[in-house]
């Protein structure tokens, strides 16, 4: 069972709503392996995406959601090249 946390930022109601949209994805998805690293990583690129002016909760969820794959992705590649990052023997 996953634990929820929630997320909320004052200076934008739209954040919140976009932490949900994102995390609700990713959950049904299955995209989260750890839910704590997810966590933190959305609620870390949507303040960004506040402290840039982001007021779009749709915008916010999709670039969170595009960048946490990304990320996941990299860790995924970075673990199963036993530590190389990509480019470099």
């Amino acid at each position: 069972m996953m634990t929820h946390i929630m997320f909320s930022d004052y200076r934008n109601p739209a954040a919140e709503q976009a932490y949900e949209i994102a995390w609700d994805f990713l959950v049904r998805t299955g995209a989260i392996c750890d839910e704590f690293e997810a966590c933190v990583f959305l609620a870390q690129r949507i303040t960004r995406m506040v402290e840039e002016g982001q007021t779009n909760r749709i915008r916010m969820a999709n670039r969170a959601i595009s960048e946490y794959q990304r990320h996941v992705g990299e860790r995924d590649d970075f673990i199963r090249s036993g530590g190389r990052r990509a480019g470099r023997q």
